[in-house]
């Protein structure tokens, strides 16, 4: 046998077994794991058709949803006849993913009606968007090529719709344009620091853009929407909208037109005069709602670079000593307090020592016989001292409070000051007597208007609004209601200072440039020292003033006008501000329908002949019963 011969021995079936597999038996484990595994793929493929078909679809859905947020529109701030003082305007930030932009290119048609290559990479892309944006080229190419900015930039901050339709049609691969809204101020600076403006991250600043910010504000919405790979929309897949809600539109009794003449106006004097600054005010009296509340220097409510110093509401910021225009009150205090009448003779000397301090008027002038009217008409310091004096000081602290000096207005304006008004504690031995003619006090324009209205609505104080209403996304309009009025003086004394000031804006008065041809006027000048804020002494110029209102036998309107520290042409308030008065007045007038009066003014008694009998005591002269300077002897 060969075995035998090869002196090997055969090998046993189980020899075979325990060493290598049988290649049958090795298939047979093979298919058995193919088998496993193929298993396995059906059971997850049955898992994902059909247990977690939803779940599986809505995750690739999700993969292709992009979310969109709407901005809502700001509302709108109007005047009271519904033209725009702030409105939001749609608009678009174009932006840019420079790595898909660079293989854009520029075709134009050429002569042989074949689209030919004119331009390409950012090149091309930045002159496009700079021809229909006019956007410098040069700055649109660096913020495309800036490699601190690889995949997104800004190319174009404000746009119009239109511009980024114009731009879409040019096929500039990598750009996109994002919604937006951006604040206009129709009249500009006219109104800015009344209205206020939406700054930096769109957070309102100043004036009723702030005080109001909660009902303007609207609320955003949210669309989404299915994308492809590139970012286009799928025409036929999910596309849902919450629309944005807009904010409620804010009316004000602020009439645009006036509020640009009165800007305008002030802006002028001031100019002319050399001054500092300006502001002024119109206001209904029965109301007391702001026709016009402006000043200047003013800022361009769209300019976020100016310092927060420069952009300030002057109108209810500023206080000032208010000087002859407060002599009002002190005239007003004397009446209700019977100390005078119209008539009541007061004979003023050439000047007169009170408290080691000698007083004389602004001009000066020889022993004067006056009325009282005649004093408050020709804005006598000596005269309103001489009868002032018979109240105490605490009636003098009072009736300046009764008035509203001393407290801000509810007007709710943002910084608007209370002025300061130092109790009868405090003073010193002069306060008393230049308390009387308005020096020692802090007031604002808004507080020394209040005074005329007062007066002008027959002795009822009504605190300055400046909202008229509200007008929601349905066009509701909700009016403001008119704020409650207080009698501060009868309407008698209110009658007697209307009469007597209807000689001041005259030819015989001390303001003949503040009056309005056609109509009765009824106002007062000032001239007060200013205190200059760095050395707290009165050298900083004067304070030059003119208030008043018309007709002044039906007051309708009250004006206001100030013009700090004029240098040039006077510094009387007659001369420089009544100008400025009659020119916003006859334009209210006017604009208003107020026909011209057909009657002649009332007059008053200025002045008294001592030797002359006193009606009311037979025998007696006016100059037994005079208020005289007894102190100086006259």
């Amino acid at each position: 046998m060969a075995s035998a011969r090869n002196g090997r021995r055969p090998r046993s079936r189980g020899a075979v077994a325990a060493g290598v597999a049988h290649p049958a038996r090795r298939a047979r484990v093979l298919m058995v794991g193919v088998m496993i595994v193929l298993s396995l793929f059906a059971a997850q493929l049955v898992r994902l058709q059909g247990l977690d078909a939803a779940s599986v679809s809505a995750a690739a859905l999700d993969g292709r949803l992009q979310v969109k947020a709407i901005p809502a529109a700001r509302g709108s701030i109007t005047d009271v006849d519904g033209d725009a003082l702030a409105v939001s305007v749609e608009r678009r930030r174009i932006v840019a993913d420079p790595t898909l932009v660079v293989d854009y290119e520029r075709r134009e048609e050429g002569p042989d009606g074949t689209n030919e290559v004119v331009g390409e990479g950012y090149v091309a892309a930045a002159e496009v968007v700079a021809e229909i944006t006019d956007e410098d080229a040069a700055d649109v190419l660096a913020k495309l090529t800036d490699p601190d900015e690889p995949r997104w930039t800004v190319l174009v901050a404000d746009a119009s719709p239109q511009e980024w339709q114009e731009l879409r049609a040019e096929g500039v691969r990598g750009l996109a344009a994002e919604e937006v809204m951006r604040r206009d101020y129709p009249i500009g600076e006219a109104a800015a620091p009344l209205v206020g403006w939406v700054g930096a991250g769109e957070l309102p600043a100043g004036g009723m853009e702030l005080v109001r910010d909660e009902d303007l504000t609207g609320e955003p919405g949210e669309a989404v929407y299915e994308v492809g790979s590139s970012g286009e929309i799928i025409s036929t897949g999910l596309s849902e909208e919450d629309p944005a809600v807009p904010g409620e539109d804010l009316r004000l009794t602020i009439d645009a037109d006036l509020q640009w003449r009165a800007y305008d106006a002030v802006r002028t004097r001031v100019k002319e005069a050399g001054a500092l600054s300006g502001y002024a005010a119109v206001m209904e009296v029965e109301t007391g709602r702001l026709m016009a509340l402006t000043s200047y220097p003013s800022f361009d409510p769209t300019d976020s670079t100016q310092e927060a110093e420069d952009m300030r509401n002057a109108a209810v910021e500023d206080v000032y000593e208010p000087g002859s225009t407060s002599k009002l009150i002190t005239a007003a205090a004397a009446l209700e307090e019977g100390i005078v009448e119209a008539d009541s003779p007061i004979e003023v000397p050439t000047t007169m020592s009170r408290a080691g301090t000698r007083f004389r008027d602004s001009e000066q002038h020889p022993l004067q016989n006056l009325t009282f009217g005649g004093v408050l008409a020709k804005s006598s310091n000596m005269g309103t001292i001489l009868y002032g004096e018979k109240l105490s000081d605490q009636q003098l602290y009072d009736w300046m409070r009764t008035f509203g000096i001393g407290d801000t207005t509810g007007l709710g304006l943002p910084g608007e000051s209370a002025g300061l008004v130092p109790e009868p504690a405090t003073w010193s031995a002069t306060t008393r007597y230049t308390f009387m003619f308005g020096q020692g006090l802090s007031s604002t324009l808004l507080q020394q208007l209040g005074v005329f209205q007062t007066v002008a609505n027959g002795g009822v104080r009504v605190p300055p609004s400046v909202i008229a209403g509200t007008v929601d996304e349905e066009g509701r309009y909700t009016e403001e209601s008119v704020p409650e009025g207080t009698r501060v003086i009868s309407e008698e004394t209110a009658s007697t200072l209307t009469e007597i000031m209807q000689g001041v804006p005259s030819t015989g008065g001390t303001a003949p440039l503040a009056a309005v041809p056609g109509h009765h006027v009824a106002g007062k000048t000032s001239t007060a020292t200013r205190v200059d804020p760095d050395t707290g002494r009165y050298t900083g110029g004067v304070t030059s003033s003119f208030m008043g209102y018309a007709p002044a036998d039906d007051p309708k309107y009250v004006v206001a006008v100030v013009i700090q520290r004029p240098t040039k042409i006077s510094e009387y308030g007659g001369i420089i501000a009544g100008p400025v008065f009659s020119d916003i007045m006859r334009y209210t007038l006017q604009k208003e329908g107020v026909p011209p009066a057909s009657t002649p003014p009332v007059e008053v008694e200025l002045e008294y002949d001592p030797e002359d009998p006193d009606p009311d005591e037979p025998g007696a002269t006016l100059d037994d019963n005079a208020i005289k300077d007894e102190r100086t002897g006259g």
